[in-house]
């Protein structure tokens, strides 16, 4: 759908306090407004005839609002929401960020696993990657970040779906950390405690992804290593596209939201870097499969100048026979 005119999209909270603080009502949601459509917000948010517990006080009733303008860049990951805000949606979502995590790790490494499996095709493959010379290895292991960065973006935001703009703080968060490594920098910084991450997979060299060592051994660390531990968060599994939740709207733990913020990164990180090996490897697996067709093209030609070289002399040996048998029968 195009939209023309003017065009805002924005996440935003709405809730109805109670004199209990653990029984304030949330309901939160991404959405775009545009000049022919006006949303009334949600079909179903509370029961009327719970307003009397604790919502309604001296016939007030308090509802609070928290909106959050989202000025998108499609081309990269973004940071759009204020650090509050950040934090209030994470400390909801931790889990359903996991649970898009894991899927796509998950995804991408059962089909690295399965080509490891395949001892001869594995074995094909790290033939043909051996076989190439350094120069085209070193060309094929690389991309620039524009085209990936382009591609993450479309695939993980989506506007409808309420952990978009946390996605993408991880993501942006997780560039960062791969900046900073490939920098070889050390010390503190205000993204996480990045020296205690494992050693990157991928480089950036200025505007470019480069693959921090050898194919073979990335692809085989990408399949065979374990998954980060999921770190305790809220309980909350649902993965709609808004929330109502019980709990109180007080300061959060400190540490507690350090240390989900830090996973954040991590998880970015971590997403980044597969999404980037398997970008790669895809245009490396392209390679090697026009490889082994060519090769069976040669062989199949091969086999057939065989047959009719085979054939032709046969011809020569039958044809000598029967020069013989009229020779015979001359004399005769």
């Amino acid at each position: 759908m195009k939209i023309s005119g003017w065009s805002h999209f924005a996440q935003f909270t709405i809730a109805v306090g109670n004199m209990d603080p653990k029984k304030i009502k949330y309901s939160d949601t991404l959405h775009r407004f545009w000049k022919k459509e006006h949303d009334w917000g949600w079909k179903k948010f509370m029961e009327l005839s719970k307003i009397q517990d604790g919502f309604l006080v001296d016939d007030v009733l308090e509802i609070i609002a928290q909106v959050q303008v989202i000025r998108e860049k499609v081309d990269r990951p973004f940071r759009c929401l204020d650090r509050p805000y950040r934090r209030e949606l994470l400390r909801v979502y931790t889990t359903n960020i996991e649970q898009i995590y894991r899927r796509f790790i998950e995804e991408r490494r059962n089909k690295l696993t399965k080509l490891i499996e395949d001892k001869i095709r594995w074995s094909s493959f790290r033939a043909f990657w051996s076989a190439i010379d350094p120069r085209t290895r070193h060309r094929m292991s690389r991309e620039k970040t524009d085209i990936i960065l382009k591609v993450l973006v479309k695939h993980f935001f989506v506007e409808k779906e309420v952990t978009s703009t946390l996605v993408m703080d991880s993501l942006y968060t997780g560039l960062k950390a791969l900046e900073y490594q490939s920098m070889g920098k050390k010390g503190r910084t205000k993204i996480a405690e990045l020296d205690e991450l494992p050693a990157p997979m991928v480089n950036v060299d200025m505007d470019i992804f480069v693959l921090a060592g050898d194919v073979i051994t990335l692809l085989e660390r990408a399949a065979l290593e374990p998954l980060p531990c999921q770190p305790v968060s809220p309980k909350d599994d649902k993965c709609s596209q808004s929330r109502m939740k019980d709990g109180s709207s007080g300061e959060v733990n400190k540490i507690s939201m350090e240390r989900e913020e830090r996973r954040l990164t991590e998880l970015g990180r971590k997403i980044l870097e597969t999404f980037v090996l398997s970008h790669i490897f895809s245009g490396i697996e392209v390679a090697y499969q026009e490889a082994v067709a060519l090769k069976r093209q040669e062989e199949l030609i091969r086999e057939e100048e065989a047959a009719g070289l085979e054939n032709e002399t046969k011809g020569k040996r039958g044809g000598g026979a029967n020069e013989k048998d009229k020779r015979a029968k001359k004399k005769q």
